[in-house]
């Protein structure tokens, strides 16, 4: 598990250096996916805490609903640039362009903008992987963090 976290960690703070736009989360255009206007494949809840100061670790689990009704429950793992805080967040979100419930486990990259202050907390994220599954996601937390729309990446894989 550590292991997989330090190279996700890696690979983020490698993504920074090439330069991968901060502007990525506000993108609603991901691998070709209009996400806007596309009917989504299914939904994701769940929540994940944060601790970090500049890079930062995530973790958490969640559960997929597919649009046919089948749940499956997730882990995630990883690391996100600019990002100092400690933080619990929830999520909602709609999952894009996944055809088999399968191609839903993996490394996502994307960014997101969270600020959390207290019990008010809000953000949003925008990731894909490398078969071009999306996920959209709004969030809402409790803790002391500020996160900038940087990169980051997490570990999806299910539970069960």
């Amino acid at each position: 598990m550590l292991i997989r976290y330090l190279k996700t960690a890696a690979a983020g703070v490698v993504a920074l250096g090439f330069g991968v736009s901060p502007i990525y989360a506000e993108e609603h255009e991901l691998c070709g996916v209009d996400i806007e206007n596309a009917t989504p494949s299914g939904t994701v809840t769940g929540s994940v805490k944060t601790i970090g100061f500049l890079v930062s670790a995530r973790w958490g689990n969640g559960v997929l609903t597919l649009d046919n009704g089948e749940q499956r429950r997730f882990h995630v793992i990883g690391a996100k640039a600019l990002e100092t805080g400690v933080a619990k967040n929830d999520f909602v979100g709609e999952v894009y362009n996944l055809e088999n419930v399968d191609d839903f486990e993996g490394t996502y990259w994307g960014a997101s903008k969270n600020i959390n202050l207290g019990t008010l907390g809000t953000g949003e994220a925008v990731a894909n992987n490398a078969r071009c599954d999306v996920i959209k996601l709004r969030m809402t937390g409790t803790g002391l963090k500020v996160s900038g729309p940087a990169p980051g990446g997490v570990e999806v894989s299910f539970i069960d």
